[in-house]
């Protein structure tokens, strides 16, 4: 889990990070939008699942179940099988590391940093935990 983290911080130190340009500035324009409201509007919904597919219902559909938790500074989604970690962009899941690292689809996150970032840009958590103390 670790080696997949320190990657993708190497992919994006030497810049080999490749999304469209046309994705890139239709995501821009979505979270804009979304950090300038105060929920998300059946419009921003349907603007978030036109970029990113399958993806984007997906991420609606784990804000809707309350999936998004903050503990402390960071941030699960719990997902079908497994609860991830997302920071920034990247995530623990099989679906990052297999297709959104490597490259094989148009899109920048999984369906869990999405949700993340989404509830992160709305400054809206549903499920807020306290750091947990060792």
């Amino acid at each position: 889990m670790y080696l997949h983290f320190y990657s993708y911080l190497l992919l994006l130190e030497i810049g080999m990070w490749v999304v469209s340009e046309t994705f890139l500035r239709r995501r821009n324009e979505l979270f804009e939008q979304l950090k300038g409201g105060e929920m998300l509007t059946p419009e921003l919904e349907q603007a978030m699942i036109d970029a990113y597919g399958g993806r984007g219902k997906r991420a609606l559909e784990a804000i809707k179940r309350h999936c998004v938790i903050r503990r402390g500074r960071r941030w699960f989604v719990r997902g079908k099988a497994d609860e991830y970690e997302v920071v920034r962009t990247f995530c623990t899941c099989r679906d990052y590391v297999m297709n959104v690292a490597t490259e094989k689809i148009d899109a920048d996150m999984c369906y869990h940093a999405l949700a993340k970032n989404i509830c992160e840009a709305l400054n809206a958590y549903y499920v807020i935990e306290p750091e947990a103390k060792s």
